[in-house]
This record gives C-alpha cells, structure tokens and sequence, in this order.
C-alpha cells in the first residue's frame, strides 16, 4: 500500500511539473491507458468528455496526441467541418474569429511553427533513412499503411477519437520509426502524414483501415448526446431552411500549406459551423 501510494505522489508531481512545462519525461508513470479531458462549448454551454487512450494498441498516436494536449495546442480550437450525415466533427487546426470575415472565420494555427518549439515533441517520422531530418508528422498507425493490430482493434464507436489527414498528392517517401523496434522502412508520405486532426465520431462507424482510431469516450456519452440535440435545438430555432443555410457556412478552404512536401495545396470545402463549437480546454488526466 505504502508503494503504491508514494508511486501515485510522484507521478502527480512528475505530472505537474510537465504542466509547468518543464518537460519531465513520464516513462515511469505511464500506463497503458492514459486518460484525456476534453471540454466543448456551444451556445454559452459547455460539455465535458472523458477519454481513454489506447497506448498498446497505437503507441506512436498515443504520444503524439497527449504530447500536443500537455502543450495546450487544442485549446481554443474549434470544430472547423460538420455535417450531421457525416457522423463526424472534424477539429484540430483552427481557431474561429468572428470578426475575420474571410474563409469562414477560420484562422489556422500554423502547426509546424508550434510544435517545431516544443523540446519534447516525440518524433515519429524521418525524412531520410538516417533519420537526421524530423517531419513533425505522425507514423499511420493503421492497416493501410501495413500497421496490423493482431488484437483489441478499436472501431469509431460513437465520441471516439480518431486522428486525420487530408488526401496529399505527393510522391515521396519517408522513414517512421517502427513499433516493433527494426530498422526504418521507406513508406509512402500520405499515410504518414497527420499533425494536429483528429475527428468525434457522433455515431458507430465499424473500423476503419485508413486512419488510426486511439481513444474511445469512456465518461460523458449523455454530454456528447446533449451538445447533438442543442445543436438540432439551434438550427429548429432559425426556421425550416436548408441545413447548409442555417447552421453551417459552405467554404472552400486552402489546405497543407505549410506542409513542405505539399508543392500544390488544395482546396477542400468545410462545412463551418456558424455558432462555433470550441474546445475550451484539453488536458491529461491520467498517464
């Protein structure tokens, strides 16, 4: 009991000193399911999600991800794609400015320049065999980019996270560092190429084989289901109007232009919501 108690003070004082930023590495401390909080506003309400985070299953996701949460990059993001028949809400690089007026008051949170300042940012990905040159972007850790989980494979079951990537015409090869501990293969960069997106999943989807699901809502089902009906509650009260007239604002949005590999940034349409939905705060409950 003593053991145990005094093995829960020091990751406590591990973890606030990393708070504090001074960068202590937790390795000691870490489970296999670290826990994540997550609060959301709408309309002046907040809700309030608790996750578990799936270390075994998608280490390198995993580190990265908590990584960028003890460093507050998420907080102040807003969802920046919806649509209700999607069954997803895409965030993870943009703040909304109101009084932008331009791109759908989106105003992107240049991800390289960021996390390129971080002294713990856990590299998983090279752009030479030597691995000398740090991409900042995150190994694919799922089936299409020949990552199998032989067990425990987790499905977009409804308020999972998943972490994203925008399709990329780019044709280059890069080096991730393998899970298994071998030698860097060459991989192609558009499955290794996620930064900061991630999407809820808003109902159960089943697996998928081209992004890497890596935390399942384990506390505020009732939050998430409560922020879905304010939302219906919100567009019923602006009148019988087309969906894509009353709660989201369609625009077309350049995209990867940041990204060094990237030589033609497209453009993808988002379906910003008009009443923003903001993460006010993300933080690491558990290591």
């Amino acid at each position: 009991m003593f053991k145990k108690t005094m093995k829960k003070a020091v990751c406590g004082i591990l973890a606030l000193a990393t708070t504090l930023g001074s960068g202590v590495m937790l390795t000691a401390c870490e489970t296999s399911h670290p826990e994540v909080e997550m609060t959301l506003s709408f309309e002046g309400e907040t809700y309030t999600l608790e996750y578990q985070l799936y270390r075994k299953i998608a280490p390198r996701t995993v580190e990265h991800f908590i990584t960028l949460v003890e460093n507050g990059y998420y907080n102040g993001l807003c969802v920046h794609n919806y649509a209700a028949d999607s069954a997803r809400m895409y965030t993870g690089a943009y703040t909304y400015d109101e009084d932008l007026g331009e791109n759908g008051n989106l105003v992107y949170k240049q991800y390289y320049d960021v996390v390129s300042q971080y002294e713990n940012f856990p590299v998983s990905v090279y752009a030479d065999a030597e691995l000398t040159q740090k991409t900042y972007n995150l190994y694919g850790e799922f089936p299409n980019n020949g990552v199998v989980v032989e067990n425990g494979r987790l499905s977009q079951s409804f308020g999972s996270l998943t972490m994203y990537y925008t399709e990329k015409d780019v044709s280059k090869d890069v080096f991730p560092l393998r899970n298994d501990g071998k030698t860097p293969a060459a991989k192609e960069y558009s499955y290794n190429c996620a930064t900061s997106l991630f999407y809820i999943s808003t109902m159960d989807a089943g697996t998928t084989s081209q992004y890497c699901t890596f935390a399942t809502l384990e506390d505020g089902e009732d939050e998430l289901e409560a922020l879905q009906e304010a939302i219906g509650g919100y567009m019923e009260s602006l009148g019988d109007e087309e969906e894509d007239q009353i709660f989201v604002n369609s625009v077309k949005i350049k995209v990867d232009t940041d990204d060094a590999y990237v030589t033609n940034p497209p453009e993808i349409t988002y379906n910003i919501p008009v009443s923003p939905i903001v993460i006010t705060s993300m933080k690491v409950t558990k290591y």
